[in-house]
């Protein structure tokens, strides 16, 4: 377990010194600040008359969730897989006496936590923008923080999707490019084929919206719950049995 922490802890380090998710954690919050900073100028230049929808915090989770993450799940997944095995730097881990199952988990896991870290930046400055432009109270920031926390949960199906892609192509253009469309094509299904996608995880990008003031019946939520983790179950043997046997 020592080794897996420490090894998680390595990977996610390499990955926040690379300058693109700060980057792209910025140009998210940036898009927060111009939507607030907006909304306050047009109500002060209406006299209170015209009100935009001034909620900054659950209005950048949509954005957070269904744009920032994925890229961030996808950059970074390819950037430890498909990057490092192009580069020989992951033969080279492979080497430390450190099993596969455990390096294919740490990766993942470094991932995950970094496309969380950079989920809660975004929260953080938009709590802060919310009360400087709007003045408004924080009483409901705890609320607003479990919305956030709980859509971090089907990340984990971006995940495994993306790691078992890695393992099929082994080019980091390729990969990223699948990854993309592989995500789009099954995030809108809905549009083309009514309520097919909602059997795909995907779809779950606003799951807070299933947990806080839900009525689903317990029937819904268990099925939601055991796709979701179905499938990355599923997406995540296939990825370690090709890893494990792959010659790197």
């Amino acid at each position: 377990m020592n080794a897996l922490i420490l090894n998680t802890k390595s990977e996610l380090t390499k990955l926040i010194l690379k300058k693109k998710y700060i980057v792209l954690t910025i140009l998210c919050a940036l898009i927060g600040f111009i939507f607030i900073a907006s909304s306050a100028l047009i109500a002060k230049i209406s006299g209170g008359n015209v009100i935009v929808k001034n909620n900054i915090i659950m209005s950048m989770l949509r954005i957070v969730t269904e744009v920032l993450i994925p890229l961030i799940v996808f950059m970074s997944v390819t950037d430890l897989f498909s990057a490092e095995a192009q580069d020989d730097t992951l033969k080279a881990l492979l080497l430390r006496p450190l099993s596969r199952f455990k390096v294919m988990t740490s990766k993942s896991l470094a991932s995950f936590l970094l496309s969380g870290i950079c989920a809660l930046i975004v929260f953080c400055i938009c709590i802060v923008l919310q009360f400087v432009f709007i003045g408004a109270t924080t009483h409901d920031a705890g609320i607003y923080l479990l919305s956030y926390l709980i859509d971090l949960i089907p990340i984990t199906g971006l995940v495994a999707m993306a790691v078992l892609i890695n393992m099929l192509a082994k080019s980091p253009t390729l990969s990223m490019l699948l990854c993309i469309v592989v995500y789009v094509f099954f995030k809108y299904m809905n549009i083309f084929v009514s309520n097919f996608g909602q059997m795909f995880f995907t779809a779950y990008s606003q799951w807070h919206k299933l947990w806080i003031g839900s009525h689903l019946p317990i029937g819904s939520l268990a099925s939601k719950c055991g796709i979701l983790f179905g499938s990355v179950l599923i997406l995540y043997t296939l990825s370690y049995i090709i890893f494990d046997k792959r010659d790197y």
